[in-house]
């Protein structure tokens, strides 16, 4: 997570999560992969899980951003991209306490085919780590060992949005 979720980094987030900008996309697209390409060497990372939004959202919104993102990591970086379903749509986690967040996110997501043993985890925000958890959980499930979770942008300690 290269960066906390404020200014102009929130802005860019906001932009490309609620009204489908491109534009800051691409911007955040690239900061990833070179936050990616900083951290990781060669082979380190042998899979992209998205912590895709449920369909209904999904179609509410007219777009999903960790899908949309994921694909442009993964074939940015030639790296298989797995997806994780949602077996249920849930609440926002926007505004919900952390116990509230794990709660709503638990047995949420299912990985439909089997994961190499190092797999990254994409989510756009990270606030308290339940999604990001629950996501590492369903990995474990098909097959993934060592697990690296990676958000766009983090919140600041105790700062719940």
């Amino acid at each position: 997570m290269p960066f906390l979720y404020e200014d102009e980094i929130a802005q860019l987030i906001q932009r490309f999560k609620f009204h489908a900008d491109r534009r800051a996309g691409q911007i955040l697209l690239q900061l990833m992969v070179h936050a990616f390409e900083m951290h990781n060497g060669p082979g380190e990372v042998q899979a992209i899980v998205t912590a895709d939004l449920h369909s209904k959202r999904a179609r509410e919104r007219g777009f999903d951003q960790t899908r949309w993102l994921g694909q442009q990591l993964a074939r940015t970086l030639d790296i298989p991209l797995h997806r994780a379903f949602r077996r249920r749509q849930t609440p926002t986690q926007r505004g919900l306490s952390r116990s509230a967040r794990q709660r709503n996110v638990r047995h949420v997501y299912h990985v439909t085919s089997s994961l190499p043993a190092r797999v990254w985890l994409l989510d756009d925000v990270m606030t308290t780590g339940a999604t990001l958890d629950a996501l590492s959980r369903a990995c474990r499930e098909q097959g993934a060992e060592h697990v690296v979770a990676g958000a766009i942008a983090r919140t600041s300690a105790g700062r719940v949005i």
